[in-house]
C-alpha cells in the first residue's frame, strides 16, 4: 500500500495543485492565441507587400514547380497563376517549345549552362550574389514580342539551404524601340507573392495536443515568413508602404534601401518626417502636392531628387498604387523606390553625343552633294573657260578687220550703233567671261577641299609653331590692316605632330583672316594666338581669338556649312570655314569656337600628336566651392559639371592652370566666398586670361554680390543662393555653349 499523508489537508493541496496548473495552462492558451495573431499579422503584411509591388516575377521551388505567380506576371503573359501555379510549365510564358528558364538553371545549379541559353545576353548581377541578370527579345509575347530585362537569383533559408528561386522581369520594349541608348523613366514593376500556409488543425481534446499543435503552427509560420522576408529583399527595388489617409506616413520600408542612401529602413518608419525632409527642396512641394491628389486615381508615377547619407543628391523613380486591405476595411499604399540616377547622365551625355553625331553627318552628306556638284559644274565651266580664249582671239582678228574696211559703214548709224561703242562692250563682255569663269574655277576648287580627304598623302613630322609662323607670313599684313596688336603666346617643348604643313598652314591663315574681318573698321584690334600641348589629351592646341563682333547663336550651327557666310556683299564664298574644318577632320582633329557676341570669337584647333587618334570631348562647366554639399548637387543636376573644392592653400593660378589644361570648359559657375581667395578675384584674373569665358557667381551674403571697389570687371549673372537649379539651367542656356 502506497503511503500518503495522514493529514486531512491533502486533498485541499491536490485541488489547489490542479488550480494552479490551469491557471497556467490558460495563460499559455491564451500567449499561444496572441502569437498566433501575431504572427498571421505579419504574414499578411508580408503577402500584400509583395503582392502588390510593380514588378512581374515568379517563384518556383527546388522541384522547378511554380510556387508564385504574381499579378503584374499576369498582366504581362496574359497567364492566369491558378493555371500555372504548381507546374514546372513556367516557360510558357515566354517560349513557344519547352525549355528551361534562367530561374529553373539556377535551381539546377547549371550555372555554366547560362551561356549556351542565353549567349552574349546575361551578366552576373553586381547587386545580389547567386543571381544573373539578362536581356532578351520573347516574340511569345504581347501582339509584336517584347523586349525583357530579367533577373533570377536563388532564394536560401535561414540555414543556407537552397529552397527555390525567384525571376524578376522588366519589359524594356519601348526603350528598345527608341534607339537611344538611354534609359528613359522606368517601368511598371509590380509583384506579387502569394504564399500558401499550413492551415491550423482543429484543437485536440487533449490539451498536451493543443500545445504540440501550436508548436508546429508557429514552426510552419516563422518559416513562410523567412520565406517572403527573403524575396522581398532579393528584389533589385526599394519596397515600401504607407498609409492611404493623413500625412501618408510609411509604414514599411524594406532594407534594400541602405544599399542606395545609406540610411537603415528604420529611420523612415520610425520619423514621419525624415522622407519628405530628404527631398530637394525644388521637389519637394511638388511631390507632396501629387501624393495628396493624385490618390483619388489609385496610382501614380514620378520622379524627384532625394538626399542620400553622404549629402549628394540621387534621383529615385518613385511608382505606387492604393492597395485595398484583403478584409476590406482599410486601404493602404504599395509602392517601389528606384534610383535612376545613372539613367539619367547616361541620357544627357547621349543628348549630347547626337548633336555632335549630327552636326557631323550633317557635314558628311554635305561633303557627298558638294563632291557630286563639283563635278558636274567642272566639265561645263571647263568648257566656257577653254572657248573663251578663243572668242578673244577671234575678236580681236575681226575687230582688225573691221578697223580696216567697215569702221565708217553706214549700216552702223541705220541700227544705231557705233564701231567704237561695238568694240568697247565686247572687250568688257570677253572679260567678264574670264573673270566669271575664273572665279567659278575658284569656287570649284574649294568644294573640291571640302569633300576631299587625301588619306593616301603621305603625312610627315609638323612643328606646329612653324606652321603658325608661315601662316602670319602669308597673312600678317593683310591683318594688321584692321588689327593693332597680335599677341602670342606659344609654349615650350611642343611636340611635333604627324600631318601636313600647307593645310594646317591653309586653316590658321584662314581662321587669321576671318578674325581680322570680324573686327569693326575703326576699333582697336587684338588677336591672341596661343599654342600648347595638352599630354591629357595628346594633342597639341591652337587658340586664334579676336575682340570683335562675335557670332550671333542664331547661326552658330551653321558656320561650318558650305556656302554659309555673313560676307556675301563682299565677295565671301562661305567655304573657308568648312574647308577648314575637312582639313583638319582629315589630320583626325577637332574644331571649336566659342563666341560671344559683342566680345568675340575664340577658334581652336586639337591635332593629335600621332595624326592618327581621334579627339572627342564635350562642353563641361567648372563648379567651384568649397561647400562639397552643393557641389555634389550641382553634379546631379549638370551631367556636365566638373567640381572644384576650394581649400585654403588653392590659388586662382591654379584655376587658370586648370581651365587652359580642359579646353572643354565653357563656363565658370563659382562661389564668391571662397577659402584661399574670393570669386570676384577670381573672375579679374579669369577675364584677364580667357576674356570670352562666362563667369557665373553666387553666394549667401547678398553684400557680397557687390563688387569690391578695386574690382572693374562684371560677371556675366550674380546669384543669390540659395537659387533655384531651373534658374541656372536657364541662364547658360541663354549664355550658349562652346560649339564643337
Amino acid at each position: 500500500m502506497t503511503d500518503r499523508p495522514d493529514s486531512d489537508d491533502y486533498p485541499i493541496q491536490e485541488i489547489q495543485t490542479l488550480r494552479r496548473q490551469l491557471k497556467e495552462l490558460r495563460q499559455s492558451e491564451i500567449k499561444r492565441k496572441r502569437a498566433e495573431e501575431e504572427l498571421k499579422e505579419s504574414e499578411q503584411r508580408l503577402k500584400s507587400v509583395i503582392g502588390g509591388s510593380p514588378i512581374p516575377a515568379f517563384v518556383i521551388g527546388k522541384d522547378h514547380r511554380i510556387l508564385y505567380w504574381n499579378k503584374a506576371l499576369e498582366e504581362l503573359t496574359k497567364i492566369k497563376a491558378e493555371d500555372v501555379i504548381g507546374t514546372s510549365q513556367q516557360w510558357r510564358a515566354f517560349y513557344s517549345k519547352k525549355r528551361p528558364c534562367m530561374a529553373d538553371l539556377l535551381v539546377s545549379r547549371e550555372q555554366d549552362h547560362i551561356s549556351r541559353w542565353y549567349a552574349g545576353k546575361y551578366t552576373k548581377s553586381k547587386l545580389l550574389d547567386e543571381a544573373y541578370e539578362a536581356i532578351d527579345f520573347f516574340p511569345e509575347l504581347g501582339n509584336q514580342g517584347k523586349w525583357l530585362r530579367f533577373t533570377a537569383a536563388i532564394v536560401r533559408n535561414a540555414a543556407g539551404e537552397l529552397i527555390g528561386a525567384i525571376e524578376t522581369l522588366e519589359d524594356i520594349t519601348r526603350r528598345k524601340k527608341a534607339k537611344e541608348a538611354l534609359l528613359k523613366a522606368q517601368e511598371e514593376l509590380e509583384e506579387h507573392v502569394q504564399a500558401r500556409t499550413a492551415e491550423l488543425a482543429q484543437a485536440n481534446e487533449a490539451l498536451l495536443n493543443e500545445l504540440m499543435e501550436r508548436h508546429r503552427t508557429q514552426k510552419a509560420l516563422k518559416q513562410t515568413t523567412d520565406h517572403l522576408s527573403l524575396l522581398l529583399e532579393s528584389l533589385p527595388i526599394v519596397s515600401y508602404t504607407r498609409k492611404a489617409d493623413g500625412n501618408c506616413a510609411l509604414t514599411f520600408v524594406s532594407n534594400t534601401i541602405e544599399e542606395i542612401t545609406g540610411y537603415p529602413a528604420p529611420c523612415f518608419v520610425d520619423d514621419e518626417s525624415f522622407w519628405r525632409e530628404h527631398i530637394h527642396p525644388d521637389d519637394q512641394e511638388r511631390i507632396l502636392a501629387d501624393l495628396q491628389n493624385e490618390r483619388a486615381k489609385g496610382f501614380h508615377r514620378y520622379s524627384y531628387r532625394f538626399r542620400v547619407m553622404d549629402d549628394s543628391y540621387r534621383w529615385f523613380s518613385d511608382y505606387w498604387r492604393i492597395v485595398q486591405h484583403p478584409a476590406g476595411s482599410t486601404s493602404y499604399i504599395v509602392g517601389a523606390w528606384q534610383d535612376v540616377t545613372e539613367d539619367k547622365r547616361i541620357r544627357q551625355e547621349g543628348e549630347l553625343r547626337l548633336q555632335q553625331m549630327i552636326q557631323t553627318h550633317k557635314l558628311t552628306a554635305l561633303g557627298e552633294v558638294v563632291a557630286g556638284v563639283a563635278h558636274e559644274i567642272n566639265n561645263p565651266v571647263s568648257f566656257i573657260a577653254y572657248n573663251v580664249p578663243i572668242l578673244e582671239e577671234i575678236w580681236n582678228t575681226v575687230e582688225t578687220i573691221l578697223s580696216r574696211s567697215s569702221a565708217h559703214h553706214p549700216d552702223w548709224e541705220k541700227r544705231g550703233l557705233s564701231y567704237e561703242e561695238v568694240c568697247h562692250n565686247m572687250q568688257e563682255i570677253i572679260q567678264a567671261f574670264k573673270i566669271g569663269a575664273n572665279r567659278i574655277s575658284r569656287v570649284i576648287t574649294s568644294l573640291k577641299e571640302f569633300s576631299r580627304s587625301d588619306e593616301t598623302a603621305q603625312k610627315k613630322l609638323v612643328a606646329v609653331p612653324e606652321v603658325i609662323a608661315g601662316a602670319l607670313m602669308i597673312v600678317g599684313a593683310q591683318v594688321r590692316r584692321t588689327v593693332s596688336k597680335i599677341d602670342q603666346e606659344i609654349s615650350e617643348n611642343i611636340p611635333p605632330i604627324s600631318g601636313h604643313f600647307q593645310k594646317i598652314e591653309q586653316v590658321i591663315a584662314n581662321l587669321l583672316i576671318n578674325a581680322h574681318q570680324a573686327i569693326p573698321a575703326g576699333q582697336k584690334g587684338l588677336i591672341r594666338i596661343r599654342c600648347r600641348h595638352i599630354e591629357r589629351l595628346k594633342a597639341v592646341v591652337v587658340d586664334i581669338e579676336d575682340n570683335g563682333k562675335g557670332i550671333e547663336r542664331k547661326i552658330m550651327k551653321q558656320i561650318f556649312d558650305p556656302f554659309f557666310t555673313t560676307r556675301r556683299e563682299r565677295e565671301g564664298t562661305g567655304l573657308g570655314l568648312s574647308i577648314s574644318y575637312g582639313l583638319i577632320k582629315e589630320h583626325h582633329g577637332l574644331i571649336s569656337v566659342l563666341s560671344r557676341p559683342g566680345k568675340g570669337s575664340r577658334f581652336s584647333i586639337y591635332l593629335p600628336v600621332d595624326g592618327e587618334t581621334d579627339i572627342s570631348f564635350y562642353p563641361a562647366i567648372l563648379c567651384v566651392d568649397h561647400n562639397v554639399k552643393y557641389l555634389k548637387e550641382l553634379k546631379a543636376n549638370f551631367v556636365d559639371a566638373v567640381i572644384w573644392r576650394s581649400e585654403a592653400e588653392d590659388k586662382p593660378e591654379d584655376i587658370l592652370n586648370f581651365l587652359a589644361e580642359n579646353p572643354e570648359v565653357d563656363i565658370v559657375v563659382s562661389e564668391i566666398r571662397l577659402k584661399g581667395f574670393d570669386g570676384w578675384y577670381l573672375l579679374e584674373k579669369i577675364r584677364a586670361k580667357f576674356p570670352l569665358l562666362p563667369v557665373i557667381l553666387y553666394t549667401t551674403d547678398r553684400k557680397a554680390l557687390k563688387p569690391p571697389a578695386q574690382i572693374k570687371m562684371v560677371p556675366d549673372h550674380t546669384l543669390h543662393k540659395p537659387f533655384n537649379i531651373d534658374q541656372l539651367q536657364k541662364i547658360i542656356h541663354d549664355l550658349g555653349r562652346q560649339q564643337l
